[in-house]
């Protein structure tokens, strides 16, 4: 993928993974704006870019004792939409404490049997165990991922709604709720490679660091399997697009179900596809090479479809097949479909208390009153979703105002 294409994309999943606000007045009245549940790179952080504390802390400075945690926006509280993995340490109360640590995987087979584990990160109460998998923000007005009535996980691709920096379609991000430092994932999926300009991808990524371990597969070829990985992806910094391998398979990806596989320890990184080994890369042989560049950061699980073709880079659109259409009328869909999803954490979390601990889940229910510093009631909302204590809903001025400001970050690198 193109340099400003992979750096622009980042950018745009950090700061518009989730725009949440919360819809109860706190008791100072006023209103928290979440816009991630992806945390942004340092160089790309709205809440205290030019200024010191917390940009929109009540106490002028970094976030008071009551509502310690500042999130990416800007604002502060005490429960995981600001405490989560938005948190910002430098205008926290304790830029060492105050921020929770990352919720770790679990051992999981998800066969997609329940729709309700599939949340829109503008509903997610940022608790892992209340939601699987949460589909980015989107800026599509209806739903372009879902958890079907025959047990697949849909993701799609269309232009009924013109994106409007690119002016192609909108498709879809679904990333897991914990994140995995060394494993093994492996899902079976059916690509949307029935056209060029399309990318299908199944990958590990993390936008707080910028590694990344992937498969992705454009729809100029559907037998081409593309694999690759990045080392620290961040603004300002060069992106080596070296180490991409083509993976030819004998079946139309697109045709017909196959397996994937990811291996990664500290040691190596391994791809297999339909149970054969394809291609392995180890940490001496990285180093060697790229000098030390081996992804070695926690990063979480993710199924993308997105339009590459559409991207006025001129690199990404080439590497993507250019021109994807949705003719006649944009009436075309196109469709990627995952039968099941396995990940096997080499240190699984330990069972035993909810995440992020009881002295979080304390210090929560005892700032503000037992408010959270949201506006809620008190105690945690763990495994509530939706209908939690705090309603959450994504319309206000102040997350207009947010959106903007991060297209116009997006914009700056795509159309440069």
């Amino acid at each position: 993928m193109h340099n400003s294409a992979k750096i622009a994309l980042l950018l745009l999943s950090a700061a518009l993974a989730t725009v949440s606000v919360d819809a109860q007045s706190s008791a100072s009245s006023s209103r928290h704006i979440n816009t991630g549940m992806t945390a942004a790179p340092a160089a790309f952080n709205l809440a205290t870019a030019g200024k010191p504390g917390c940009a929109n802390s009540p106490t002028g400075g970094n976030c008071p004792e009551s509502a310690p945690c500042c999130s990416h926006a800007g604002y502060c509280g005490s429960d995981a939409l600001f405490c989560g993995e938005t948190c910002q340490p430098g205008g926290s109360f304790d830029p060492k404490d105050s921020c929770w640590p990352l919720p770790m995987s679990v051992n999981l087979h998800d066969e997609f049997k329940d729709p309700s584990r599939l949340v829109e990160a503008r509903d997610y109460n940022g608790f892992p165990d209340s939601a699987d998998w949460v589909v980015d923000y989107s800026l599509a007005k209806k739903p372009h991922a879902e958890i079907t009535a025959d047990q697949k996980l849909v993701l799609k691709l269309n232009r009924h709604e013109p994106h409007p920096d690119t002016g192609g379609g909108i498709g879809a991000t679904v990333h897991s709720s914990r994140w995995l430092h060394y494993g093994t994932i492996e899902a079976r999926l059916k690509t949307a490679a029935t056209g060029p300009g399309t990318v299908s991808s199944f990958i590990l990524i993390s936008s707080i660091s910028g590694d990344e371990i992937d498969y992705e597969i454009v729809g100029k070829d559907p037998l081409d399997v593309q694999t690759n990985y990045y080392y620290r992806v961040q603004p300002g910094r060069p992106v080596d697009y070296t180490r991409s391998d083509s993976l030819y398979q004998e079946t139309d990806t697109s045709a017909d179900y196959h397996d994937y596989k990811i291996e990664w320890t500290p040691t190596e990184m391994k791809w297999s596809i339909d149970g054969k080994f394809d291609k392995e890369h180890s940490r001496n042989v990285t180093k060697a090479e790229a000098g030390g560049s081996f992804p070695d950061t926690p990063m979480r699980v993710a199924f993308g479809l997105w339009d590459g073709g559409s991207f006025p880079n001129e690199g990404t659109s080439d590497w993507a097949g250019k021109n994807t259409s949705y003719a006649p009328n944009n009436e075309r869909e196109y469709i990627m479909s995952v039968e099941w999803v396995k990940i096997t954490p080499l240190n699984p979390e330990p069972a035993g208390e909810p995440w992020p601990g009881s002295k979080y889940l304390k210090r929560m229910e005892e700032s503000d009153g037992g408010k959270g510093g949201s506006g809620g009631s008190g105690g945690p909302r763990v495994g509530r979703g939706k209908s939690g204590a705090t309603a959450l809903t994504s319309a206000s001025s102040l997350a207009t105002a947010v959106f903007t400001a991060s297209l116009a970050a997006f914009a700056s690198f795509v159309f440069a």
